[in-house]
């Protein structure tokens, strides 16, 4: 269970300061953050993933605080096990599919590495395409490599940033559909950011 309660603002000082100010819970299984532009849903995943601190408040999960003003605590982002997917991808072009799913999983044995990747390459259909490179694949073999160097770090959370936004519906709702199934298995909150309302109705079980 994830327990949000916090506050940011940006531009204080000017005439027109934007304030965030949330109070959700999400459970395990798809939450859509809905929107206009600049109505902080990219900033919403910030803040969970700790890239931008909050002015105050507080982040759990699983009654583990990853950030408490109160508390002082603030939980460095390489400890806070979440996946994040950005809406460039962020794919490392010399490195192929298989060693980009790799990259998050340095500290382990090259034996579990593989074994890790190999099976997630398969639960994301993309086993066949373990040697290509990015430049190589569709968007949507593209976006499934950055589920799974996501995933295989096995996060207890993953934050979703307009990932699918290039891609038309039907492949949106396999991807989706594949990241539900996966997270019976995972159990984890996914929140999913979009402006489009079509795909928030269709994609989401839960809308913030």
């Amino acid at each position: 269970m994830l327990d949000v309660q916090l506050e940011k603002t940006l531009n204080a000082a000017s005439a027109a300061p934007f304030k965030l100010d949330l109070r959700f819970e999400a459970g395990p299984g798809v939450l859509i953050l809905f929107g206009a532009s600049g109505a902080g849903k990219s900033l919403t995943l910030q803040l969970l993933a700790g890239l931008q601190t909050p002015d105050q408040g507080s982040i759990r999960v699983g009654g583990e605080a990853l950030f408490d003003s109160s508390r002082q605590i603030n939980v460095p982002v390489r400890l806070r096990r979440i996946g994040f997917v950005f809406q460039n991808l962020a794919l490392f072009p010399h490195l192929n599919t298989r060693q980009n799913a790799a990259y998050g999983l340095a500290h382990l044995s090259a034996a579990e590495r593989q074994r890790r990747v190999d099976a997630m390459l398969e639960k994301l259909k993309i086993d066949r395409l373990a040697t290509r490179s990015p430049q190589t694949l569709s968007g949507g073999e593209q976006q499934r490599v950055a589920l799974a160097r996501a995933l295989v770090t096995r996060p207890r959370m993953l934050l979703l940033d307009e990932p699918l936004s290039a891609l038309d519906l039907s492949i949106k709702r396999s991807i989706v559909a594949d990241l539900q199934r996966i997270n019976q298995e995972l159990r984890i909150p996914l929140l999913y950011v979009t402006h489009d309302r079509s795909e928030a109705l269709s994609l989401g079980e839960r809308l913030l």
